[in-house]
């Protein structure tokens, strides 16, 4: 609890500060401004149709279950959209993200996977570290071995997966690529978005 009243709806208490932007939001208020995020994404980059077969497939990390809930609330508003939840065996790490897209892709539907803002810059670190494009994200599709898989897609892109920790209350996922990642953010608040717009830029 951050003690003040949320900037949004002001008349809850603040559960968290958004240090780039100089929000505080309560729990309702946060989960509202993700979810809108995860909409505008959507959108913005064309990721969905209002009648695509969607494939849900969680990477074994406590952020599934909200991202789930994301993405459920969002597309609750189209009844013609098929969602389906996927339940691989094994934890999927970046490493094994390549294996995941080949095993579950199909034509008949879109796969989404549930990987955040910080994850798309852990990730290019990781590329930057090991020079191995075995895996990228673009404009919020998955890139394998330098493939564009135009039905494999993560909607979360512009989301911190820090904000979904909090707002629902589950862990974070940890690496040293992210653990990279959040020192930036902690000593460049914004620092994530910067990185996302300039890859962003270079990728294309």
């Amino acid at each position: 609890m951050t003690g003040k009243l949320c900037t949004m709806c002001r008349t809850r208490e603040a559960i968290y500060t958004r240090e780039y932007s100089g929000e505080r939001l309560c729990e309702q208020c946060l989960r509202k401004s993700i979810i809108i995020k995860v909409r505008k994404t959507i959108g913005k980059l064309k990721l969905l149709e209002r009648d695509d077969k969607i494939l849900f497939v969680p990477l074994g990390r406590d952020l599934d279950e909200p991202a789930f809930q994301i993405l459920s609330t969002i597309e609750s508003s189209f009844p013609e959209v098929s969602l389906e939840i996927i339940k691989p065996e094994l934890p999927i790490g970046y490493d094994e993200i390549p294996r995941a897209v080949r095993e579950y892709c199909r034509q008949d539907a879109k796969i989404i996977l549930p990987l955040f803002l910080d994850d798309l810059v852990a990730i290019f670190f990781r590329y930057c570290d090991t020079g191995s494009p075995d895996v990228l994200i673009k404009r919020g599709r998955l890139v394998i071995a330098g493939e564009d898989i135009k039905n494999a897609i993560s909607p979360y892109i512009e989301v911190i997966s820090r904000e979904v920790g909090v707002a629902w209350g589950v862990k974070t996922a940890e690496n040293p690529y992210l653990k990279l990642a959040w020192e930036l953010e902690d000593d460049t608040p914004g620092a994530l978005y910067n990185i996302y717009h300039s890859y962003e830029r270079i990728i294309q």
